[in-house]
């Protein structure tokens, strides 16, 4: 392998993984339907709770969504192999069809 192919396929294998984004588009909800995530393209997440939202950052980072103010301290959730989140207290996230 030369020299130029073992710099070059790292390089295109992580501009590929950020050219697929994170994965998450959509609304996610929880059982009952009280709080919803709705993941935006830019890692912006419109958090709904109770008659309010907020618009938030979110970043995915392997299997965590880490969600809060860009620069801040962020809420930790888990993305799980069928597709949903786990959220804060245990709470499942499911997406909405």
């Amino acid at each position: 392998m030369s020299i130029r192919s073992k710099f070059l396929a790292p390089l295109l294998a992580t501009l590929l993984l950020a050219a697929c984004g994170s994965g998450l588009s959509g609304t996610y909800t929880d059982p009952m339907g009280v709080s919803s995530y709705t993941f935006k393209p830019g890692g912006v997440v419109e958090v709904g709770a109770m008659g309010a939202t907020a618009e938030m950052h979110y970043e995915v980072d392997g299997k965590q969504v880490k969600i809060g103010i860009k620069g801040g301290p962020m809420q930790v959730m888990t993305l799980q192999k069928d597709g949903s989140i786990s959220g804060p207290m245990g709470i499942t996230l499911s997406k909405k069809k």
